[in-house]
Formats: structure tokens, sequence, C-alpha cells
């Protein structure tokens, strides 16, 4: 497909030394809004501080009028990030000792502490508030031993309270001096990270799926309190479609929404490994 005049006008990718040193300077040069909603396929586990004893408790918040789960922005940034530099197979970059010269370090922000190089993050997450309220409801759980065999191995109980599957979390996402490659590169880590899961025992659990809304080329204004305070009222959909119709901070024509964003949600993942 021949993508739209507003993702075509994007430059097709940016190298490290294009980039400028401060996220303001940045922004200057463009920033790209995503809206959508992610939801858990499966419980999940959002430690944001440990518990005492055996219990482990999801985090919460209060927010927009009720008390809800909390699912912290840089843990997805941090599995995309993972995810990224596990696909491109990027040489000698970690999580924890990133190269600061790849294009996911480039995208995702990165520090390296030896050698004081850094990025600063040209992918900004918002961090995500559940639209269901906050359900404290204990699981009681068993952990077998690691060998079973031993005489004194015996199962340690203990309790979490988690994420249900079907939780929905309100997802905005602003790439700043975005390129195509840039907004290939995003929706393709989120998209296997989804698949992987997030949180605690991500590998078990945690698995997620992402709806995106509405794309647009500019600063979209638009709040995840204004949507989850007002979506007992109108649903998440219905508030995107009406903010999509007369936005603040975007031209209309610079809006991508329904089976076009996702025609070209489409075609940008599959440029990601041609």
């Amino acid at each position: 497909m021949t993508l739209p005049i507003m993702i075509q006008n994007l430059p097709e990718e940016w190298a490290a030394s294009d980039l400028g040193s401060t996220r303001i300077n940045l922004m200057r040069e463009g920033v790209v809004t995503l809206v959508g909603v992610k939801k858990l396929e499966s419980e999940a586990l959002f430690v944001s501080s440990e518990g005492g004893g055996t219990l482990r408790e999801t985090a919460k918040v209060e927010f927009a009028g009720k008390e809800r789960y909390w699912w912290i922005a840089r843990k997805v940034n941090g599995v995309i990030r993972r995810v990224l530099v596990s696909q491109l197979d990027i040489q000698n970059c970690t999580v924890d000792t990133p190269c600061v010269q790849c294009e996911v370090c480039a995208l995702m922000g990165a520090l390296n502490t030896t050698t004081n190089a850094s990025f600063f993050s040209r992918v900004k997450l918002q961090d995500l508030i559940s639209m269901q309220p906050f359900v404290y409801e204990e699981k009681f759980r068993v952990r077998l031993p690691d060998d079973p065999t031993r005489p004194d191995a015996n199962p340690t109980p203990f309790q979490e309270v988690i994420v249900p599957p079907g939780t929905e979390f309100p997802f905005i996402v602003r790439i700043i001096k975005p390129s195509r490659r840039d907004l290939a590169l995003f929706l393709f880590g989120n998209q296997i990270a989804d698949g992987l899961g997030y949180g605690n025992y991500s590998k078990l659990r945690g698995d997620a799926t992402t709806r995106w809304l509405l794309l647009a080329n500019g600063f979209l204004h638009i709040s995840a309190h204004d949507l989850l305070e007002k979506a007992d009222e109108q649903s998440i959909e219905d508030q995107v479609a009406a903010i999509a119709a007369a936005p603040l901070g975007v031209k209309p024509e610079q809006i991508l929404t329904g089976g076009d964003l996702k025609s070209v949600i489409d075609e940008l993942i599959k440029t990601v490994k041609q």
C-alpha cells in the first residue's frame, strides 16, 4: 500500500548524530501521538514495592475519582527495549549496559555510566491507569522447591493480589522528532512485547493486546485523566472518536483512525525486518 502523505512526509530515519542533546530542542522538530487501549489477556502482577511477609500486591493509585490498577510506564519501556535489541540482533547492547550507539538506544533513551554517554528517550509513555477499579482479592498460591527430591524440600505458600485478565488501560504514547523507522520500530516492539507479557513472571503471564485508536502527526492534546473520568458515561473509543473529529493541537487531516490506521500500522511493522 501507499502510505498517507502525513507518514510519507516524516523523515525516513535518523542517524544518532542527527539527534540533538535536549528533549525541548527535539520537540521543535515534530511529535507523533499514538492513542490506544491495552487489554490484559491473562492475570498480571505489577509490583512497585515489595510487601511484607508472603504477600505480593500489585500497584494501585487513586486516579480520576477511583482507586485503580497502576502499570508503571518504565516497565513497558523496558520490555519493548529488550524485544528490539533481541529482534534486531544488536550486539554489545543490553538494558543494563546500553551501547548508546544503536537505533534502539537513540529511540528509547540510554545512559552508560562507564562512558557517561547518553540519549534522551524520544518515546514518552504515560503510566497506564486501569479503566476498571482496583479490587483487593488475595489469591493463595504455592511455590514449589527448585529441587523437590531433597528431603527438606517443602512447598512455600504465599498470597498475591493480581490484576485480572480483561483489565483495560488507556495507552498514550508520544514519539519526539519521529521518523518512519522510529514509528515502525516502536509499533513492532510493542506488538512482540504484548505477546511476551509484562510485569513480574512475565514469561508465564501478563500478556496483552493493544487496540490502536488514533495516530496524530503532532502533539495532540489528550488526557488519560479525562478519558477515565468520563469512561462511565462514554466509552474510551467514543471519546477518542470525538477528539479526532475536533482535535486540539493537531489539524484533522493529520489524524488517522479506523481501517486507515490499521493498514498503516500493519505496513510499518512489515518494514522492520525486510
